[in-house]
């Protein structure tokens, strides 16, 4: 252990030499004797970087900005009379809209009138030809009726008289037609 101490004073001793060799001035920039000549050479640097940034740097910067502000103004005005002819063409198409919904729609009319006009003639033609067959089949069937009861009448006149004959009696072919022609007459009405 002895020896270890031993050790370590002579790293002390060693250091302190050491450190006294290399003893000098202090840091220049901790040097209070220094800071007024130090705060002169400051002042005229930070003056040269004020000259140089406002003479040549800040000129330049300041035209690219105002040319980036004419840019962006431009652009907006571009936008804003691109926006306006996009607004006029969208009342056009609304107006060419509205305007092709309203021929559409008189052409739908007119189409719906003449299919009517047609519907109706051919409604109306169709009537009148079913009227003339109805005509037609109403003279025929009287016709027909009028042969059926003339054979009715002419049939029940033969009845009549051979129903007389078997009852033992006799009428007139005259009274007989007359009495037959009563009863047609009262079936008739």
């Amino acid at each position: 252990m002895a020896n270890d101490t031993h050790g370590a004073d002579h790293a002390v001793e060693t250091l302190a030499e050491h450190g006294a060799e290399h003893a000098g001035p202090a840091f220049p920039p901790f040097d209070t004797s220094t800071f007024a000549s130090q705060l002169f050479w400051l002042a005229i640097a930070f003056v040269l970087l004020y000259l140089f940034l406002s003479r040549l740097i800040l000129p330049k910067l300041g035209g690219v900005i105002e040319q980036r502000k004419g840019k962006i103004a431009s652009d907006l005005d571009e936008a804003a009379r691109m926006k306006a002819e996009a607004d006029e063409a969208l009342v056009e198409a609304d107006k060419q809209l509205a305007t092709a919904r309203a021929e559409a729609r008189l052409n739908a009319e007119k189409a719906r009138s003449e299919i009517d006009a047609k519907i109706a003639e051919t409604s109306a033609a169709k009537t009148a030809e079913l009227d003339a067959k109805l005509s037609e089949a109403e003279i025929r069937i009287d016709d027909m009726k009028a042969k059926a009861m003339a054979n009715v009448a002419s049939i029940a006149a033969s009845t009549t008289g051979a129903i007389l004959s078997q009852l033992g009696t006799t009428a007139s072919k005259a009274d007989i037609a007359a009495s037959v022609a009563k009863s047609m007459d009262e079936v008739a009405a």
